[in-house]
């Protein structure tokens, strides 16, 4: 049994650098999300907008399909470290033994969250508008332009604008 403790102990030291990178990985890719949904409620409140748990939802879920690419790539990343830490004995050379493409992963999601944090205010209300104009596009399709012209009318006459009121400071 003392044998099998040394082996493991052993074996702990031969990867806690791996491991440590993995979860400053881990840690790092929950920072961008976070920094995300921290711009995303300033941008939102800058835009006067409600602030619903439909928006914090898409954050949990962004957080799911990430961790879940991460985690295949640190399994992929796991069986490339062991296939090294084996060859490298047997060609006399030392290949690195890191989580390569888990860093490249890490690094992907990190620019795909840093565009989306310094993504404009307004090209998200362009892109609103325009998905907004394309239903409204629609709707107008399928209503006779009779019907529309007669809809346009009655709106224009209940909702005329105010005429602002001219205050002379003579």
């Amino acid at each position: 049994m003392n044998f099998f403790n040394m082996e493991l102990t052993e074996i702990l030291k031969r990867i806690f650098p791996q491991i440590v990178m993995l979860a400053v990985m881990y840690f790092l890719v929950l920072a961008v999300i976070f920094l995300d949904l921290w711009a995303g409620v300033r941008k939102a409140k800058i835009r006067g907008e409600f602030r619903s748990s439909f928006g914090f939802r898409k954050t949990v879920e962004k957080i799911g399909k990430y961790y879940n690419m991460i985690f295949v790539i640190t399994v992929i990343d796991v069986m490339q470290m062991i296939a090294i830490s084996h060859i490298n004995p047997q060609i006399n050379v030392h290949l690195p033994i890191i989580p390569i493409l888990t860093f490249i992963g890490s690094i992907f999601v990190g620019f795909i969250e840093l565009k989306s944090v310094y993504e404009k205010a307004e090209d998200k209300e362009k892109a609103e508008i325009t998905q907004t104009a394309k239903i409204v596009g629609k709707v107008i399709a399928d209503i006779s332009t009779q019907e529309l012209a007669s809809k346009v009318a009655e709106y224009l006459k209940t909702n005329q604008p105010k005429e602002p009121e001219n205050e002379n400071t003579d």
